[in-house]
């Protein structure tokens, strides 16, 4: 530490600053034992500090443990950027795939067997699970990486909500399941990250839509409450029971799905929204109805002031969270 000219500190921050030396472990030994001098070495990067005089063979102890910790987050590192690029290249054949479908489907028309149309629906939900599966798992991956990024801008509320509402009617209405709002007249202004909310509320609303439906429909609702803004989804699907509500906030979800041939296991989508909740500092809840169904509810500070320009976030899951209600 105590080197003329550039000290260790500044070494250690020039270091922790160049991307090569990502997962380099840096042990700092100096004489300087003062409790103020090695906070200021952990603050400027270093994994450990260690003050002299010092046992050899504890030393070289420690440098073994860091040099396996080191290995391994090289390796997580690895499988991560091998999953981005995987899920990248999966989204090209999903959308040429897609496209297929859609012109198959629509030189079918008109004919009058019913069977094709419908193994055409049913292939075509399919591949927007199969797309919404691609979409989670890349976010919850980086939320594990620790690259979760938000980006807050001022907005309305309500106008998330309802391009969300409006996007999902056309899906779920030849099913017979009914999608209501109930939000205040006035604009409820948040500084939160537009595209992250908008997963959140997808997921949600998507959790049950998938499962065998029982029920009245789902209804968003935006709440005002003054210093916060409340969003309430309640999806009164009587299949859904109160014994499912630990499952479905669990990661991986464990409640069935039913798609195509068989069950399946639900994805990462209520995983993710718990995750994106939590980065805008809230919390994802989940209340049982008595008879039946679910109510999602999440809450994120209101913003009073327009003109603000919060900074950019990053940010990833917070392991030691306590249990969901």
């Amino acid at each position: 530490i105590m080197m003329p000219g550039m000290d260790g500190y500044q070494v250690c921050q020039r270091l922790r600053e160049q991307g090569a030396f990502k997962y380099t472990k840096i042990i700092m030994v100096s004489a300087r034992a003062m409790v103020p001098e090695r906070l200021e070495g952990y603050k400027a990067g270093a994994d450990d500090y260690i003050t002299k005089p010092f046992d050899g063979d504890e030393f070289l102890a420690k440098i073994q443990v860091y040099v396996r910790l080191k290995r391994a987050e090289e390796a997580d590192g690895a499988r991560h950027a091998i999953t981005v690029k995987a899920i990248d290249d999966l989204r090209a054949p999903l959308a040429i795939v897609k496209g297929v479908i859609s012109d198959v489907g629509a030189n079918a028309i008109g004919k009058t067997d019913a069977k094709p149309h419908r193994q055409l629906d049913g292939a075509s939900v399919c591949m927007d699970q199969i797309g919404a599966i691609i979409n989670d798992f890349l976010d919850i991956s980086e939320l594990y990486a620790g690259e979760a990024e938000l980006q807050p801008t001022t907005f309305e509320m309500q106008s998330v909500v309802s391009e969300l509402v409006d996007g999902f009617k056309p899906k779920i209405a030849p099913r017979g399941i009914d999608l209501s709002t109930d939000m205040p007249a006035e604009g409820l202004l948040v500084n939160a990250d537009r595209r992250r909310i908008a997963t959140v509320l997808r997921n949600l609303i998507d959790s049950t839509i998938t499962l065998p439906y029982e029920g009245e429909g789902i209804c968003v609702r935006v709440r005002d409450l003054q210093d916060k803004v409340g969003v309430d989804v309640e999806d009164i699907n009587l299949a859904i029971d109160g014994s499912e509500i630990d499952d479905l906030l669990n990661m991986p979800g464990q409640t069935e799905k039913y798609a195509g041939s068989g069950p399946r296991r639900a994805g990462f989508g209520l995983a993710v929204a718990r995750e994106f909740v939590e980065l805008h500092g809230g919390r994802l809840r989940a209340e049982s109805r008595p008879e039946g169904g679910v109510i999602y509810s999440f809450e994120i500070p209101q913003c009073t002031d327009a003109a603000a320009a919060p900074q950019a976030v990053f940010s990833g899951v917070n392991t030691e969270s306590e249990g969901y209600e």
